[in-house]
């Protein structure tokens, strides 16, 4: 986190942070659990049309579960760097994330700009 907050209010900012993570990372942990055990089709014979649509909902469940995975495995890595003393630090270029962009994004890892020069 920044260096100019005051110890109170960054440790506040940090619990808040924290309370925000834990709260979604059991959120997504639900959802993870509904999506592996959740089936589209009932494994009958099924004419193309009903194969086709059944193959598109198994494709989008696999999407969805794919980037909420993502999503829990940078939460994981976010509750790591609060731990270790390193939340709040961009992970390339080292600098403070503006405080703003933590409390949209909490699980963040790299300043506005070095996101976007990684999505390049």
């Amino acid at each position: 986190m920044t260096e100019n907050l005051s110890s109170k209010k960054r440790d506040k900012l940090l619990e808040l942070a924290k309370q925000e993570l834990l709260k979604r990372k059991q959120e997504l942990e639900l959802e993870l659990e509904e999506l592996s055990y959740e089936k589209f089709s009932d494994d009958q014979i099924k004419d193309p049309g009903d194969e086709a649509v059944s193959s598109a909902m198994d494709a989008l469940r696999e999407s969805l579960k794919e980037t909420e995975h993502e999503e829990y495995n940078r939460i994981k890595k976010a509750l790591e760097m609060i731990e270790n003393g390193t939340y709040g630090i961009c992970i390339d270029c080292e600098q403070p994330i503006k405080e703003k962009r933590l409390q949209y994004y909490p699980n963040a890892t790299r300043c506005l700009i070095c996101q976007e020069r990684f999505e390049l």
